[in-house]
């Protein structure tokens, strides 16, 4: 096995999927998962909520741009059994603004031990570190305060509210770079 990129916190690890790690997803290939990321996973591999919609385009912008690594999706993992969390990630590079997205989504039987919070602030840190990132920006369904929270953790700021196409009115938090 040999991740790319990794990230460890005192409880978690999180691994940059590549495109191979993304299709094995997809393809609910627990064995070839293990294999490329050292996460067990339930059989068939499930994605978290709100993830599995998602997967094709993350694996296509990995298929496209591999140099992207570390931009997109993150693997969540519990370092004291290798077992699998959730995910986070980001939307991309940042906007010409300096902005990035974060997202995160755990397993419902992971929810409530601060994985989330503990993942996310890796990411959060590992973009504000990046070049050419000024803030990292969350966007949060009105209705979630599980993950309002996790955003309140992190240092971030409720900046307003506006519209999503597919989850309607959403809480935009940020963070910007410490100086």
């Amino acid at each position: 096995m040999t991740v790319p990129m990794r990230v460890e916190t005192e409880r978690l690890r999180l691994d940059a999927l590549d495109r191979d790690a993304l299709q094995a997803w997809l393809d609910a290939d627990a064995e070839a998962l293990f294999i490329l990321t050292g996460t067990h996973f339930g059989e068939p591999p499930e994605p978290p909520p709100l993830f599995g919609r998602d997967l094709p385009g993350f694996r296509d912008r990995m298929v496209e741009t591999p140099g992207e690594l570390g931009w997109w999706v993150w693997l969540i993992a519990r370092r004291e059994d290798d077992r699998a969390v959730g995910v986070c990630g980001l939307g991309g590079r940042p906007d010409e603004d300096g902005v990035v997205v974060l997202g995160y989504s755990v397993y419902p039987d992971m929810e409530g031990h601060g994985y989330a919070t503990e993942a996310a602030r890796a990411v959060t840190d590992w973009a504000l570190s990046a070049p050419g990132v000024g803030c990292v920006r969350a966007t949060v369904p009105t209705g979630n305060p599980r993950s309002q929270s996790v955003a309140r953790k992190l240092g971030m700021s409720r900046v307003g509210t506006e519209a999503h196409p597919e989850v309607g009115e959403v809480e935009v938090y940020e963070i910007a770079r410490r100086p």
